[in-house]
């Protein structure tokens, strides 16, 4: 089959208004997309809106908005058609995110879905378009993994018929007459609140839209108005409760669309800090102890005169070792603690066992409290390590050290191998976790080692 020039492959899918075809163009040999309309009813309106739609493709330029390269009426059936960038997945299928299995996608890649179509209706929202008709059938996966926004063609169309008011929908979107006045347009379980009252599309209506789409690919729920979205999302990361609610508020003047990956950098900080100041505080009620202990001795001026001349020696060492870590370069080759103790960005508010019982992922809250004591464990260790006053040799054995002794004796005798520990300190994790986060910084560190 030829259209236009354009020679055929295979047809990617069928609507009430048109077909997609993947195509190759003869001259140039590439591969594209190309939308037939196939609307059979006559309807000159109908046409005109599927002329729109390829037109004003052609004039959105955006990596997450799919690109028309060509327009026109095929000479042999009359039919006009538009050309676009052909949008295949990695297997190179024709997919959507109505093809996802809802809850079968990782947070993050959700995640990274919705931060493209965010920025793709930013555009199209600051170039005055609004889609309408934003659904998961409306949403191609790329090679890339990234998604791209299509289908600016929504419906609107009315045919008078015996005197009554006949609606046509020919791209299953829900086209009413409402009171004889306005049209509402939008697709069944998409559509923002305010729509169904007749209230005029705006950015906020197409937020909505994403709101309903992100909660469906997460949790494989349907929401509407009488949804407890905020319980539907307790055992997900935090992040989503801060924008979904947002997104699915019932006033468009209160719905906000915030960036995912925006949100959980910020998240992230947050924890950390509050980890910090944490252990700051419990070090700190340590430090108060031993610090009593000292002052009530008779040998503090000893103290104090050892104090000093060890301070030089000290930082006469540092010196040294800063010079020489100038030229060697080998700072840099010690991660920091964020770094070997970061919390996976998959792991969720309830921990994941094999079937034999074996941890795989603990919970989000467990890895923040065995962070805080793998902070008390290791800072001697690594701060030794990127000093270059120890060799990283030497840091991944202590490490070991520490992780063979949780094995077998368990946290209780782990805490005495801190550098100048006294025994005052409470641990506040778990075994299993802190091991668990060892583990993976060994893997880290023997890496490195390795090169």
């Amino acid at each position: 089959m030829n259209i236009a020039g354009y020679e055929t492959v295979r047809l990617l899918g069928k609507g009430g208004m048109s077909e997609v075809y993947e195509v190759v163009n003869p001259r140039l040999g590439s591969r594209h997309a190309l939308k037939l309309f196939t609307f059979e009813k006559g309807d000159d309106e109908v046409r005109r809106r599927f002329e729109t739609e390829g037109r004003l493709l052609a004039k959105l330029s955006h990596p997450r908005i799919v690109r028309v390269t060509d327009f026109g009426v095929d000479a042999d059936s009359g039919r006009p058609y538009f050309v676009m960038d052909l949008v295949l997945d990695a297997d190179g299928e024709a997919k959507s995110l109505a093809d996802v299995p809802p809850g079968s996608a990782d947070e993050a890649e959700i995640g990274r879905w919705y931060d493209d179509v965010r920025d793709a209706l930013a555009y199209i929202h600051a170039n005055g378009v609004i889609h309408r008709d934003l659904k998961l059938q409306n949403i191609l996966v790329g090679p890339d993994g990234h998604v791209v926004l299509t289908d600016f063609g929504i419906s609107k169309v009315v045919a008078p018929s015996d005197g009554s008011t006949q609606i046509v929908d020919t791209v299953n979107t829900i086209v009413r007459l409402r009171e004889g006045r306005s049209l509402v347009m939008g697709s069944v379980g998409y559509m923002a609140p305010e729509l169904e009252m007749g209230v005029a599309a705006s950015p906020q209506s197409d937020w909505y839209a994403l709101g309903v789409i992100v909660f469906r690919l997460l949790t494989g729920l349907w929401c509407d108005s009488r949804t407890d979205v905020v319980g539907a999302l307790e055992t997900y990361d935090p992040v989503w409760k801060e924008i979904i609610p947002r997104l699915l508020h019932s006033n468009p003047q209160g719905r906000e669309c915030r960036s995912y990956a925006e949100e959980w950098r910020a998240r992230m900080e947050r924890t950390e800090l509050d980890l910090e100041e944490r252990w700051m505080r419990e070090k700190s009620r340590g430090h108060l102890a031993r610090h009593l202990a000292r002052y009530a001795a008779a040998f503090v001026i000893v103290l104090a005169v050892s104090f000093v001349f060890a301070a030089r020696k000290h930082y006469a060492d540092r010196e040294i070792w800063r010079l020489k870590l100038q030229t060697s370069g080998f700072a840099g080759l010690v991660p920091d603690f964020d770094e070997l103790f970061r919390i996976p960005p998959e792991a969720r508010a309830e921990s994941e066992e094999d079937d034999d019982g074996n941890l795989v992922m603990p919970s989000r809250l467990q890895l923040e409290a065995a962070r805080v004591d793998a902070l008390v464990l290791t800072h001697q260790v690594l701060s030794e390590a990127r000093t270059g006053r120890i060799s990283l040799e030497a840091a991944v054995q202590r490490l070991e050290d520490m992780r063979n002794v949780l094995v077998e004796d368990g946290g209780a005798t782990l805490f005495d191998l801190v550098p100048a520990g006294d025994g005052a300190y409470m641990q506040v994790g778990d075994d299993d976790v802190l091991r668990w986060l060892l583990d993976r910084a060994l893997e880290r560190l023997g890496s490195i080692s390795e090169h």
